[in-house]
């Protein structure tokens, strides 16, 4: 568990901007802030040096990872053909999980008018994992969420203005509807749709996404 709130707390910092690219984590500090030993921080920091969010320097330590602009409109791509082939094969979702995705919405709705948005950033993937999990293809899921940790400080950057953060959740509405309707061609385009609303949102950051 303590390894799993480590993880959560350093995606937050490195999606605020609290720990910025090419910055060294400084291990003693952090597992001080958050109360726990060395062991469970640095098994979050192996997977996020796993899935790319940091970089570890043998002898050096680990360093968030510098990320050129440009890269978000790969990791998009990515993310748009992984996410198609989930949404293709997804079982729609019984009574309890389709409650359980919209109680987040919801909370992101309610987040989304809050001075502190960042809790925002864990609902969204929270939102579209719970969606994506769907799919019995879970080799593709995984690659979807190592690519979700490169993109949350991009997302991070879409949700600092309020007007997109109360999109967002507009947008999620959609997506909720589009999932009732148990129509796989109407999810894939309305998630479509939800992408491109995104890199619009991002474009003085990354103009080719």
């Amino acid at each position: 568990m303590s390894m799993e709130r480590a993880l959560q707390y350093l995606r937050m910092k490195v999606a605020h901007g609290d720990l910025l690219p090419g910055e060294q984590i400084r291990q003693q500090e952090m597992a001080e802030e958050l109360g726990i030993s060395r062991v469970p921080l640095r098994e979050a920091l192996n997977v996020l040096a796993d899935q790319g969010l940091l970089l570890h320097r043998p002898n050096q330590g680990y360093f968030v990872t510098k990320r050129a602009p440009s890269e978000l409109a790969q990791i998009s791509r990515m993310l748009q053909l992984l996410e198609d082939e989930l949404l293709r094969s997804i079982q729609w979702p019984d009574a309890c999980r389709f409650a359980q995705i919209k109680a987040l919405n919801e909370e992101m709705h309610r987040v989304a008018q809050s001075e502190d948005w960042v809790p925002l950033i864990r609902l969204n993937r929270e939102f579209h994992i719970q969606i994506f999990d769907l799919s019995p293809h879970k080799l593709i899921l995984e690659e979807v969420k190592r690519l979700w940790t490169l993109a949350d400080i991009f997302i991070a950057t879409k949700f600092s203005g309020r007007a997109a953060r109360v999109r967002t959740c507009a947008e999620h509405d959609a997506i909720i509807d589009s999932l009732q309707l148990r129509d796989h061609d109407a999810c894939i385009q309305v998630m479509r749709q939800h992408r491109a609303s995104t890199a619009a949102g991002l474009e003085p950051i990354a103009p080719a996404f």
